[in-house]
């Protein structure tokens, strides 16, 4: 009888622990983890799983039917894809506005000279995010596009798979400069560094980064997750997103 018992209590602590997969765009490691935690605290039972990578590969990914539950997108327009096409099952939602940054560790690096930075003699190897699958890729390319300089530097790019592979190139030195997401820059990996030095890009050269999230029809079968999407509407998650850099309302 007792072992019934324990096997009774076992089953129910099993039956009310719930588990979902996000998918979310590589410049919202830092918050979303943070978020992740104190959303946890409140639901012990539960399990969290994130995935990080590029949006565009994310809105592919979810496309033919990866088994994400929901997705954060560093832009809004691959999530109204997704809702679109049936696959995000919530009207699209604004999470945060995203800023650009340009970030060097090198010694000559200048923040108070901006893009003229990238044209330095210095500078052999620019990392930026990927324009064709990835948001902060894109904003960087906008931007030097009305510069004009986008195509006089073109040799020089090193193209990251994601924002987070792009802040990786200049961290290891593969890259001298690059353009990547404020959010990496304020990550504990970088902002503790020596020569922390980096350029806020007006946000006026670029289309809004305006960054967005959504259920999948996976994720509509799931109690949790529509838990998590409404935390992220909270005052702990934003002030959370407000600590590296992301703008809400």
């Amino acid at each position: 009888m007792k072992k019934i018992f324990l096997s009774l209590i076992l089953f129910a602590t099993c039956t009310f622990a719930d588990k979902i997969t996000i998918f979310a765009a590589s410049d919202l490691k830092f918050a979303l983890d943070e978020i992740k935690t104190e959303f946890l605290k409140q639901n012990t039972k539960d399990e969290v799983e994130t995935i990080y990578g590029s949006s565009g590969k994310g809105m592919t990914q979810i496309t033919n039917g990866a088994p994400y539950h929901l997705f954060f997108s560093a832009d809004m327009e691959f999530v109204e894809k997704l809702y679109k096409s049936g696959d995000i099952t919530t009207k699209p939602k604004p999470y945060a506005l995203g800023r650009v940054v340009i970030w060097s560790k090198h010694k000559n690096f200048k923040p108070e000279l901006g893009f003229e930075n990238l044209k330095a003699t210095w500078v052999d190897k620019i990392a930026i995010a990927n324009p064709s699958h990835a948001p902060y890729g894109e904003k960087a390319k906008q931007a030097m596009e009305r510069l004009g300089i986008y195509e006089s530097l073109k040799s020089k790019y090193v193209l990251g798979e994601n924002i987070s592979q792009a802040a990786g190139f200049i961290s290891s030195g593969a890259a001298d400069i690059g353009i990547i997401a404020l959010s990496l820059v304020l990550s504990p990996t970088i902002a503790n560094t020596p020569q922390n030095n980096y350029f806020l890009i007006d946000n006026k050269l670029h289309s809004p980064l305006i960054q967005g999230y959504g259920i999948t029809k996976i994720g509509a079968k799931e109690p949790l997750t529509k838990k998590f999407y409404e935390f992220i509407q909270t005052k702990d998650a934003d002030i959370i997103m407000k600590k590296y850099g992301f703008e809400t309302k």
